[in-house]
C-alpha cells in the first residue's frame, strides 16, 4: 500500500472513536486485499504476500475486538476466518480470484458498520492526539491541497 493511504488511515484512526475505527479497519483491509490481489496477479509474490499479512493482521484485530457474549459476534468471527483463510490459501495457491471471497465478504459487512458509526457520538479513543486540518488554497493557475497538524503544547504523556 502507499504511504500516503497509510499515512491517510493513520490520521483517520488518530480522530476515530471505537465505531469508526471498526469502519477506517474495514476500509484499510479491503485497500490491502485490492493491492493484494493485483500484485499477486502482476506475480509479485513477496509484496502481494506483505498485503495480505497486513489484511490477515486488520481481520484478526476485527476478530479480537469481537464481544462475544453476543451472538452475531460468533457469525462475524466465522466469516473473518473464512476471509483469512481465502487469503492465505490465494498466496500458497497464486490465485489472485480467491482473494474476492475476502473482499466480497468485508464490503457486505461494511455498510452495516458505517450506519452504526453515523450514530456514535462517542469521543475519539485517542484522546490527546494531535488534531488535523486540512483545506484547499489556490493560485494563479494551481489548486492546492494542505494538511496541518496542529501544534498543541499539551499533546502527549501526562505525568
Amino acid at each position: 500500500m502507499e504511504k500516503e493511504k497509510l499515512q491517510e488511515f493513520a490520521a483517520r484512526v488518530s480522530q476515530a472513536n471505537r465505531s469508526e475505527l471498526v469502519v477506517v479497519i474495514y476500509e484499510a483491509a479491503l485497500a490491502s486485499i485490492a493491492e493484494g490481489k493485483k500484485l499477486l496477479a502482476d506475480e509479485e509474490i513477496a509484496e502481494a504476500r506483505k498485503e495480505a499479512e497486513r489484511a490477515e493482521g486488520m481481520l484478526t484485530e476485527l476478530m479480537r475486538s469481537l464481544d462475544m457474549q453476543y451472538s452475531v459476534s460468533h457469525y462475524l468471527r466465522q466469516l473473518y476466518i473464512f476471509a483469512r483463510g481465502e487469503l492465505c490459501r490465494g498466496i500458497a495457491l497464486r490465485q489472485p480470484e480467491l482473494f474476492d471471497h475476502a473482499s466480497d465478504i468485508l464490503e457486505k459487512l461494511l455498510p452495516s458498520f458505517q450506519e452504526v458509526a453515523k450514530q456514535d457520538t462517542s469521543g475519539a479513543v485517542m484522546e490527546n492526539a494531535q488534531q488535523i486540518y486540512a483545506g484547499l488554497t489556490y493560485g494563479p493557475d494551481s489548486l492546492n491541497e494542505t494538511v496541518g497538524m496542529g501544534l498543541d503544547s499539551n499533546r502527549g504523556f501526562e505525568a
